[in-house]
């Protein structure tokens, strides 16, 4: 009997766990819902920003490349701002320089009023330049060494032997510069021209011995050995600078007026075992022919045409080369 025993649970206890199990099931099936919402609106927030940009990005480089570049397979197009009211001069095949009148009114010089300037401070910097080369020149007997090569090179005559520099002495005071002004040229007209005098008070001494060979009746029957130093004591003159143009190249033309004072000091020693000293024939000739070669050199209208430094050098010989050989492969 009592193995037949059943417990029976009252039916308002059964209702009570059927509805606290559905209020699980319902609570658990929205937890369940709001999670997947939540995850699918982030998914669309982050898609959406990333087509956002990436259609901002799409836009702008469509417009770029419609609106600013183009189509290198059909060649540049020709551009006018005529449409803007702006009109670009064609420019001229070859560039004129401006006058000297123009170059004058903008840089506010008056060649006839204007005051001569000092030249103190070119004076100093050239100084300084000056006293490094007589420096470098003692190194080695460098000097001495490129004088000697020099006299004896091509330039020699036949009856004047070996040359041996026995003295070379480069002075120690400096040449002063001075009134430095812009006066018209005499050549070509128009142009203008500056005037720099110079003055310069020093003893540079040069001394040689050589030998003045007799060639008749046979070569080298014999010698006259000659001794000579040779020395520029006094320079006071007026130095000119011009630009001139030159087989199509820009030079810069410097010369010395007539009106210069240049002193020369000549001691002479001739003879083996008789010698004469201080000749004033010989004197009297070697002061002239130094003087006719710095006039024939140096004095204007003559000068030391110097040939300036161009940029475009190196181009224009690329240019003519790359020019030579497009003809070549075209013949």
């Amino acid at each position: 009997m009592a193995n037949h025993m059943q417990i029976v649970e009252p039916e308002g206890q059964v209702d009570w766990i059927e509805l606290i199990k559905h209020i699980e099931q319902v609570a658990s099936a929205q937890q369940q819902q709001q999670q997947q919402y939540n995850g699918s609106s982030g998914m669309s927030f982050t898609t959406g920003l990333l087509l956002g940009q990436l259609s901002v990005v799409l836009l702008v480089i469509v417009c770029f490349k419609y609106l600013l570049l183009e189509d290198v397979r059909y060649g540049r197009k020709p551009r006018s701002f005529s449409n803007r009211g702006v009109s670009i001069p064609a420019p001229p095949t070859k560039p004129s320089l401006p006058s000297t009148t123009t170059i004058l009114n903008k840089t506010f010089y008056d060649i006839y009023d204007h005051t001569p300037e000092s030249l103190d401070w070119m004076t100093v910097l050239m100084a300084q330049a000056i006293a490094q080369y007589r420096d470098d020149s003692k190194v080695n007997n460098r000097l001495i060494k490129a004088l000697a090569e020099a006299l004896n090179g091509g330039v020699r005559p036949d009856w004047v032997g070996h040359i041996r520099v026995t003295e070379l002495n480069l002075g120690e005071d400096f040449p002063v510069l001075s009134r430095a002004r812009i006066r018209p040229a005499d050549q070509p007209a128009g142009s203008v021209r500056a005037e720099i005098d110079i003055d310069f008070n020093d003893q540079i001494m040069l001394g040689i011995e050589t030998s003045l060979l007799i060639n008749w009746p046979r070569p080298r029957i014999a010698a006259l050995p000659v001794s000579l130093v040779l020395s520029v004591v006094k320079f006071q003159a007026t130095i000119t600078m011009q630009f001139n143009t030159i087989d199509g190249q820009q030079h810069i033309s410097i010369s010395t007026l007539p009106d210069f004072d240049l002193e020369f000091g000549v001691q002479s020693l001739l003879g083996a075992r008789t010698k004469l000293e201080d000749v004033p024939k010989v004197t009297d000739l070697i002061t002239s022919k130094l003087r006719g070669f710095f006039i024939d050199k140096c004095v204007y209208p003559n000068g030391r045409d110097i040939a300036m430094p161009t940029f475009w050098a190196k181009r224009d010989i690329y240019a003519k080369s790359q020019s030579s050989n497009n003809i070549g492969k075209q013949q």
